[in-house]
């Protein structure tokens, strides 16, 4: 394979080479380059459409402001300078033949006739950010740096969620077009960023200032150049490159947390750059630090099927369990980049160096009831982690004229560790008096709030079971890249790129997971922490741990007073300075870890990709766009999973049997090649419309658990679970259809809409042994494991043979209402809807009893191998976004409402149980005051201000022959958060 790939690759610098010796020959023609910038601030231009009139040749401005147009015919030329909210500028140009001519433009913003032009920041931030979309050569959307720098978003995930088709899943990852958020890939300055998550391939965005970067974009219709491997696009974070002459910022802000009613909140950030040697090298250092006291507050109904099952879809269910939890989470951020630039005299090195560690510090209350027995639960959970990121890059640029080559070399690494994280519980029976079916047939979550309970009953509360789980995983990327691009003009009306370039990717992970587990019942589980017990006043540390000796007294007259809004009183919670002792310590004298929920979750990983690409970026006349091509990539893996025979209940389990069998089937080596073809056409049937079309195939690959060849056993014998590094990646046929209108008045207004044909996402169903597919790896009835049969339930992964179908509809109005008296000539308005649906036939193993066989009475199950049709996972059927802004003199300031709906939470086995959110509402805003001293200011933000919660539903009927309602199932609160700080640029 490597032979193969090493000639495709030949093959492909041959073609390019023939191209530009085919294109360049006898070609009498000379190059424009230069420089556009602001005609009152002095600062460059990102995007600006420059034009050879009456040919196909043009170009755009690159984020340093910077142009050039290559072999354009010698003579006098018009040559056409355009940005929306500027003035147009047509200017005359002598070409000379083989020379290199400098034209630098100054351009003027637009203003009504006689009236002064007042530059006001968000004004400059939304016509950059428009420029940049009109002026890619795919579909993308833009955060511009001016409008970061103006009136930054809390995080990168905060600005990115402002864009049509994007939201958020777990609060930072995020999910493109419906597509969940590991179907996406995430680059900081074209670096793909390593996973930060220990169970599949998404990345965390909470941790990235947004006050470090000098754009975002959003790629929908992925190119070529661009690795596939995301099915809703690609999401590059610039960073800031140092601008001429001594540059700082320093910003201080304190945060107060109005659910939690923390105020111990702050976030500093501060950079500095500069330039030497004659501008030629550049160096910006910046380091941030954040702390937020925050969490959540939710309460969840957990619901069963009552009575008979009259069909599949059609059951009754009741509400059987009720959970309150309150969510303590501190987390802390420390972070710091140093990006270097040399300008050589083709083009330039930039060398990349950030660096992120959060530590996240959760403490959850769990107040669980189980409505149909009286029994109550009080339970606490502790996960303390940390995470480290860090990316190192250098790229090289260098424009030999005849052609351009650019090549880099990176290294990007993510870590989480366990500090300590531990699950503990204390029932009691008998709380409160129980529920019959038929009430629990009607109960809502609002009729929990009146139970009365038996406050007697915690003294003889005592502890159940205990365990712990320490998590590290690491995961580690090496990359190399080259790409050579070849101007061409093959005729006076068709000119253009020819592009190349191959790459590497070498991925290594490993996962390792230790978890001790104890019946805390047993008095002799706590002779490790038997010192410590006594120190806190427990007379027979030997005896079943009490409530009451960890019962925090505290709380309840303090934030459990105000947990939901003051809805419910959580008065019974666990004092969480003494449980974290007692939990370290302890666990040490439980004796071996817990092998099935340890060992199982162990791997390593190595994977490596091969890609080479060819396309071409063509100008077809002066209106027509032409983007071609192909990538082939080849994917190798190899994986090392894990054995694990469970032999007990409490916890142990045999990794070392020696049947020869055994120990072929926890590796797997394999290779998988694909061809990505590509094609993308711009049509401009004015000056200010035009039309985007797109076709592209992308493709995800499994998550690493899914690929994994790790088996486990359960101590029944009955059950196990299975990898299978046999799965094909989810590959996607996307089509892509954009109108554009752009005028200086209007701004943007775009109509979009998308489809994707996915097939092959992974799904999990549970097989009988004998009707596994063949490709899953599982001993045999020979390797001597005890009770083996042909009715062994396993779960493991497949391709799901029926594709999926998503589609959307995009509308966003940038515009800027510069053509109104003052001051409302200075607003800003950027709104977008996004409607998107999707289904798939999801493929489902039922395993339905019929009845019990008479020799060993175990149950006699039929395999019914089926489909039901739902939507994907994580996708909302709207999103709304409005931000309206204004500058007047010193002032700033921005109103923003965000709405997201009808978003798919869960897929169940059956459809009576998928969870969907309702309506999720957001108001944020902004503001921000310049004060006396230059350069100085004062801002004031406030996020999800109206603290609306979000609420989860279920459909399902109550009674067999009612009717189908929409039950509320679980609600959470997240913190309302007021933000005052002080900034000061010099």
């Amino acid at each position: 394979m490597a032979k193969k790939f090493t000639e495709i690759i030949y093959i492909l610098f041959l073609l390019v080479f023939a191209l530009f010796s085919t294109a360049s020959f006898g070609q009498d023609t000379g190059d424009i380059r230069g420089t556009v910038t602001d005609a009152v601030t002095g600062e460059t231009l990102i995007g600006v459409n420059l034009m050879i009139e009456g040919s196909s040749q043009g170009t755009a401005t690159n984020v340093s402001g910077e142009y050039v147009i290559r072999r354009v015919p010698a003579g006098t030329h018009n040559l056409v300078v355009t940005y929306i909210g500027y003035q147009r500028i047509v200017e005359e140009i002598e070409v000379t033949a083989g020379e290199t001519l400098e034209v630098d433009f100054v351009m003027q913003e637009m203003a009504l006739e006689g009236a002064e032009v007042v530059v006001t920041t968000q004004a400059r931030g939304q016509r950059s950010a428009i420029n940049e979309q009109i002026s890619s050569r795919s579909i993308t959307n833009v955060v511009s740096a001016d409008k970061i720098r103006e009136l930054p978003d809390d995080n990168a995930a905060t600005a990115l969620s402002r864009l049509p088709g994007i939201s958020l899943q777990d609060g930072d990852k995020v999910v493109i077009r419906g597509m969940q958020a590991r179907y996406n890939q995430v680059m900081v300055n074209g670096v793909s960023l390593p996973s930060t998550s220990d169970g599949d391939r998404s990345t965390n965005l909470g941790f990235i200032s947004s006050n470090m970067l000098a754009g975002i974009e959003v790629t929908k219709a992925l190119r070529p150049d661009m690795d596939a491997n995301s099915l809703g696009g690609v999401v590059n974070l610039r960073l800031q490159e140092a601008p001429e002459g001594v540059n700082s910022d320093v910003m201080l802000q304190g945060t107060y947390n109005t659910q939690d009613q923390t105020s111990r909140n702050y976030q500093t950030w501060a950079s500095v750059s500069n330039r030497f040697f004659e501008n030629r090298l550049g160096v910006f250092v910046q380091g941030n630090a954040r702390r937020f006291d925050g969490g959540g507050e939710s309460a969840s109904a957990t619901w069963e099927r009552l009575g008979s099952d009259p069909g599949y879809g059609l059951a009754p269910y009741g509400m059987s369990e009720f959970t309150f939890r309150d969510n303590i989470s501190v987390t802390e951020e420390y972070g710091g980049s140093v990006l270097m630039d040399y300008r050589i005299p083709t083009g330039s090195i930039k060398l990349q160096n950030t660096y992120a560690y959060t530590e996240l510090d959760q403490f959850s209350h769990f107040d669980h009831l189980l409505l149909g027995n009286g029994g109550r639960q009080v339970r606490a959970e502790r996960d303390n982690n940390n995470r480290h990121l860090l990316v190192n890059a250098l790229q090289v640029e260098s424009d030999f004229d005849i052609f351009k080559v650019d090549f880099g070399v990176s290294h990007s690494a993510s870590q989480k560790e366990t500090g300590l994280r531990y699950a503990i519980e204390f029932p009691i029976s008998n709380a409160f008096p129980s529920f019959g079916e038929s009430q629990r047939r009607q109960l809502t979550p609002a009729d929990i709030y009146d139970i009365t309970f038996d406050e007697d009953r915690f003294s003889a509360m005592t502890a159940g079971n205990g365990s712990t789980r320490d998590e590290y995983f690491q995961e580690r990327q090496i990359v190399a890249n080259l790409n050579v691009t070849v101007p061409v003009q093959i005729t006076r009306n068709i000119s253009g790129d020819f592009k190349t370039g191959a790459k590497v990717n070498y991925l290594s992970r490993e996962n390792d997971v230790t978890r001790y587990f104890a019946r805390l019942s047993e008095g002799s589980n706590n002779a490790a922490a038997a010192d410590f017990l006594s120190s806190i006043g427990v007379s027979n540390p030997n005896s079943a741990l009490r409530f009451t000796d960890f019962q925090d007294q505290v709380y309840p007259t303090g934030r459990g007073s105000y947990f939901l809004q003051g809805d419910y009183r959580l008065n019974q919670v666990i004092r969480s300075d003494y449980m974290d002792q007692y939990m370290t310590l302890a666990p040490t004298g439980w004796g071996s870890p817990h092998v099935p929920d340890s060992r199982r979750f162990d791997y390593d990983a190595n994977e490596t990709l091969s890609a080479a690409y060819v396309m071409a970026d063509l100008d077809i006349g002066s209106r027509l766009s032409l983007l071609f091509g192909a990538r082939y990539e080849h994917f190798n893996m190899d994986y090392e999973g894990s054995f694990v025979l469970q032999t007990q209940f409490t916890g142990q389990g045999q990794t070392d049997l020696t049947n020869p069998e055994l120990d072929t089937l926890n590796t797997a080596n394999r290779s998988v090649d694909h061809f990505l073809p590509n094609l993308q056409l711009r049509y401009k049937f004015t000056d200010w419309l035009d039309l985007r079309l797109a076709y592209t195939r992308t493709l995800s690959r499994p998550n690493y658990n899914q690929l994994m060849p790790s088996i486990f056993i359960a101590s029944d014998g009955g059950t196990g679970d299975a990898g299978n590094p046999t799965l094909e990646p989810t590959v996607s046929n996307n089509y892509d259809a954009y109108l554009s209108i752009y005028e200086n008045r209007i701004g943007l207004f775009t109509v979009g809409g998308f489809y994707k044909h996915v097939d092959g996402v992974i799904l999990s169903n549970q097989f009988q042994r004998r009707n596994l597919p063949e490709n899953i790896v599982w001993p045999s009835e020979d390797s001597g494991l005890p009770r083996a049969r042909e009715t062994d339930l396993i779960t493991t992964f497949s391709n799901n043979p029926n594709p999926a179908h998503v589609y959307g509809l995009e509308f966003e109005w940038q515009t800027i209402f510069w053509y109104l008296p003052r001051p409302l000539d200075s607003m800003v308005l950027n709104v977008n809807y996004t409607r998107t649906w999707s289904e798939m036939d999801y493929r489902q193993i039922r395993n339905v009893r019929q009845g019990f066989d008479p020799i060993d009475f175990q149950p006699i199950l039929v395999e019914q191998d089926t489909a039901r049709s739902g939507r994907l996972e994580q996708q909302g059927n709207h999103i709304v976004n409005v931000a309206l802004g204004s500058d007047y003199r010193g002032f700033s300031g921005r109103i923003s409402f965000r709405m997201q709906a009808d978003v798919l939470t869960g897929l169940a086995t059956r459809p009576e149980l998928d969870t969907f959110t309702g309506n999720i509402y957001g108001w944020d805003f902004t503001i921000r005051q310049q004060l006396p001293l230059e350069g100085l200011s004062l801002f004031l933000n406030g996020m999800n201000i109206t603290h609306s919660p979000t609420e989860n539903f279920r459909e399902f009927r109550r009674e067999s022959d009612g009717e189908v309602l929409s039950n509320l199932s679980a609600f959470n609160y997240n913190p309302r958060r007021f933000e005052l700080g002080i900034r000061y640029s010099f």
